[in-house]
């Protein structure tokens, strides 16, 4: 089967392209992105695509001229509206500490994502071919990568797709040259200083020498960790559901139960949720969090990347990030609320609401930031503030007050939030330490026809 014919039949399987699609086409000059644009353009007729070339100037040599005059000719030669932009990497990756490559990479997909928005393109096509899928296989094999890095470049990661990972760089190559199309080498893909350059020009090659065919059984290997690490990430979503106390707590004894590497994953998946990315947090922060788990008692911390701080306390692991405000007391005052209405206090970080509400058939509040009071019980005014020396609270189903910090504690309250609890109150004391304990003083009595909700929310 040719090349055309295996690209088509992937993408046919893959399901890779719609009917009607607009495809924004990256096309360096390269024999890979060559080999892409002319499938492309022959698979137009079966999807009505519509084709837009995308092309991009590093700046990182001097002699990019030809680059644009190959792309410049297929974008004629099949009549295609081109993009180009020239951006100044090297200068990009000196401003902003990166290394050459990953500077590229950057402004690359800012380049290409941009162009595509502007041109309404659903799917953004990248020339990727079986040997980059095998030289990115080994790269994150040497460097101790797990599932989620062996599996490599996948076909398909919204909007892009790359319809060539079914055949090897030598067959684009062979490609253009029996349709006669034009590609440019660039040389510094010959600089075998580069780790990718040199698995493909030294290491590859001297696979041959145990395998036959070393890219073909690395792609398939890619293919059998990517299934596993779909099952993976599902079975880490499900036990993250499970574990979750909150929106940035999790609960040890959860975490406990589950096998080591999926423990991992969660914890992973947690962090990624708090910062945005999991990019930068690596096995050996994982591992740190994996190690206060084990702790006993007291409180364990661990430091990650980005700002991000895991503390283990009791049978809460909670993930932050650190701010200049995280466990500073709340200010001193008192905020009054309405018996019915809403009161957002700024200063404390806290919205409330009230209302009066018939007794419900169950008293058990749906969260930890609502409670149910009987209004019978308080003596206005309703007011909000948070804790001094010698507070004291009697929880509910508690024959006698106790020390509030114990009362906190024993609620799972770290001790650097203690302070930041807001506390509802009224003349003869505290009503509700919010997200803790109720006091029974106020508790909803079996002839009350009517309760008080309270409902807390923390403002983001």
């Amino acid at each position: 089967m040719g090349t055309f014919q295996r690209v088509r039949e992937e993408v046919k399987q893959r399901g890779l392209l719609s009917p009607g699609e607009r495809v924004l086409v990256a096309v360096s000059g390269g024999p890979d992105s060559m080999c892409l644009l002319y499938c492309l353009w022959w698979l137009r007729r079966d999807y009505d695509l519509k084709l837009t070339i995308a092309h991009l100037d590093h700046g990182i040599r001097p002699d990019t001229e030809k680059d644009l005059e190959v792309v410049r000719w297929a974008a004629d030669d099949l009549g295609l509206p081109l993009i180009h932009e020239r951006w100044d990497v090297p200068a990009f990756a000196e401003e902003r500490k990166l290394n050459l490559e990953e500077a590229a990479r950057i402004v690359r997909r800012e380049f290409l994502e941009r162009a595509a928005k502007d041109v309404g393109a659903t799917k953004i096509a990248l020339g990727h071919t079986r040997t980059d899928l095998a030289e990115t296989v080994l790269m994150h094999l040497l460097r101790g990568a797990g599932p989620g890095g062996l599996r490599g470049i996948l076909f398909a990661s919204p909007p892009y797709i790359r319809p060539l990972l079914c055949v090897s760089r030598t067959e684009t190559q062979g490609f253009c040259r029996e349709h006669d199309i034009p590609f440019v080498i660039d040389p510094t893909n010959l600089d075998t200083r580069y780790l990718r350059n040199a698995i493909r020009l030294e290491l590859l090659p001297y696979l041959e020498k145990f395998a036959p065919d070393p890219e073909g059984a690395l792609a398939r290997s890619a293919e059998l960790w990517a299934e596993a690490e779909e099952s993976l990430e599902w079975a880490a979503s499900e036990a993250l559901g499970k574990a979750r106390l909150d929106q940035e707590t999790l609960s040890v004894k959860q975490l406990l139960e589950l096998p080591k590497g999926l423990r991992g994953l969660v914890v992973r998946r947690m962090a990624a949720e708090v910062l945005g990315t999991d990019r930068g947090i690596d096995r050996v922060h994982i591992e740190q969090v994996l190690h206060i788990l084990e702790k006993e008692e007291g409180l364990a911390m661990a430091t990650l990347p980005k700002g991000l701080v895991v503390e283990r306390w009791r049978d809460r692991l909670r993930f932050r990030l650190a701010s200049p405000e995280s466990g500073h007391p709340l200010p001193a005052g008192e905020w009054e609320l309405p018996l019915e209405g809403e009161r957002e206090i700024p200063e404390l970080g806290w919205r409330f609401r009230l209302s009066l509400i018939p007794r419900p058939p169950d008293l058990r509040p749906p969260s930890r930031y609502v409670a149910y009071i009987d209004p019978r019980k308080i003596v206005p005014p309703l007011y909000v503030r948070t804790r001094r020396p010698g507070d004291r609270i009697r929880p509910l189903g508690f024959p006698k007050p106790k020390k509030l910090k114990d009362v906190l504690s024993a609620a799972g309250i770290h001790p650097d939030e203690r302070d930041r609890v807001p506390l509802l109150c009224d003349k003869k004391g505290i009503i509700w330490a919010v997200g803790a304990r109720l006091s029974e003083d106020y508790k909803v009595e079996e002839d009350a026809t009517e309760v008080l909700l309270v409902e807390a929310e923390r403002l983001r």
